[in-house]
């Protein structure tokens, strides 16, 4: 900055002199100089320097913007030193009294990475340019403005940059930190919301989730869609608590659904043919491997409400392990995969009646299990999310047991409300006789926030 102004002073001073026709030829004698020329040059130099305080006073009146230095290399810090700092403060205060008022802030300095100072800030008060130059050179201590610059060594840096501001460049496609896939692509977690909240629900035909925190939480899942049954295809509801990426809670029967509905043609829900159980139920998601356990079985209560006495379907196990890898191909896209394998038991049962005494008039009625079917089938499942803000939706692909499911949502209302639909078809001609040929359902997702 010294340097800069005592170049454009020399600079001026010399055009100055050309202007009035000072410096003449080399060759020519040096003109006679009047009292005129003399006045006259003084005038120039004199209206020089005006201009120069003009164009000094504007600069020293413009605020210097942080979001200007972030990817500059222009230092800056905090006075670490009491001595330095105490010396500054009264050299400035000499020049300016009302600086006192800012007695016992900190001092902050702005400066170029060569050593020429640029701004130096007690609290409210800023000096800049010629005026903090000025203050300096009539301190006491010659040295201050050295002392000063140097003060960056031993002193608090202050970070420029603004933690939250992002270059939008290309990315290459990258894998995603296997322990930030389970919040990526939870439509509930609070650690993956761009906004600081609470808590978090959610709510849909399907499911209630919530989370309280960003460890606890809970959910009621209406279907099982790990085996490809959703909604009430399964006859089965679970009730869960959740704790990071462990879930586990218990399975009850849905007692709904035994019936085909077309209360909204052409969207037909097709009764089921399974029948819900009562047992346990657990799931964990730890980004590279998951999996989901079930143990249940049918008990005297359920025997009330099924789709055939005389032939009835059941799940009884379900076991499932996968590994599963994200990817990002974007900045707003992400898809993830999940390779592995699973089985479960399906019983077939009937009713029947037999006589608590031989030969009385009064019977009891009891499960009868026919056949018990184990079924194991590889699990490949395809998710992939779009975060942009005004086009959010999800999709997903599920292969399990030769049955697809398929599902999608679509955002309407950002961060409050989607519709989602689900698909589920056996690909096979001839299907196992528990599973329904298809069921597509959809429902519009409500979230809330606190």
């Amino acid at each position: 900055m010294r340097r800069f102004i005592s170049l454009a002073v020399v600079t001026l001073v010399l055009s100055a002199f050309v202007r009035e026709g000072v410096f003449a030829q080399a060759t020519s004698a040096p003109p006679a100089m009047d009292a005129r020329s003399i006045k006259a040059i003084r005038d120039s130099i004199k209206r020089e320097g005006e201009e120069i305080s003009l164009l000094q006073h504007l600069l020293e009146a413009a605020t210097v913007e942080r979001r200007l230095l972030e990817h500059t290399n222009v230092r800056a810090w905090v006075i670490g030193n009491p001595v330095v700092r105490d010396s500054l403060f009264y050299a400035l205060m000499q020049a300016d009294s009302s600086v006192e008022s800012e007695a016992g802030t900190e001092a902050e300095v702005l400066a170029t990475p060569t050593g020429d100072l640029i701004q130096v800030r007690f609290g409210s008060a800023v000096f800049k340019g010629a005026t903090l130059k000025d203050a300096l050179d009539r301190s006491s201590d010659r040295d201050l403005y050295r002392k000063v610059v140097e003060s960056y060594k031993y002193s608090k840096d202050i970070e420029l940059r603004d933690e939250s501001s992002r270059l939008l460049t290309p990315l290459r496609p990258e894998l995603v930190r296997s322990g930030a896939i389970p919040d990526a692509f939870s439509p509930i977690s609070l650690r993956s919301n761009p906004h600081a909240v609470n808590g978090r629900i959610n709510l849909s035909l399907y499911d209630i989730a919530f989370r309280s925190g960003p460890d606890w939480g809970g959910e009621v899942r209406l279907g099982t869609d790990e085996i490809c049954f959703p909604f009430w295809s399964s006859g089965q509801t679970a009730f869960l608590a959740t704790y990071q990426n462990v879930k586990f809670g218990i399975a009850l029967p849905f007692v709904w659904g035994r019936n085909s509905s077309d209360v909204f043609p052409p969207f037909i829900l097709r009764g089921r043919t399974l029948n819900g159980t009562r047992g346990v139920v657990g799931e964990f998601d730890f980004g590279s491997i998951g999996g989901y356990l079930s143990a249940t079985q049918l008990t005297k209560n359920d025997q009330s409400n099924l789709t055939d006495p005389n032939n009835f379907y059941y799940v009884t196990a379900i076991g499932q392990l996968y590994y599963s890898f994200a990817v990002n191909l974007d900045l707003n896209n992400l898809v993830r995969v999940k390779v592995g394998i699973g089985v479960h038991r399906v019983s077939n049962g009937r009713m029947v009646r037999t006589p608590l005494t031989t030969g009385g008039t009064d019977f009891q009625q009891s499960v009868d299990v026919m056949d018990v079917s184990t079924v194991g089938s590889p699990i490949i499942k395809f998710e992939y999310i779009n975060r942009k803000v005004t086009d959010k939706f999800t999709a997903s692909l599920m292969f399990y047991d030769f049955t697809l499911m398929l599902t999608g949502s679509m955002e309407l209302i950002p961060g409050i409300l989607s519709l989602e639909a689900k698909y589920a078809v056996q690909i096979l001609t001839t299907w196992d006789p528990w599973v329904s040929p298809d069921l597509f359902v959809f429902t519009p997702r409500l979230t809330l926030r606190w």
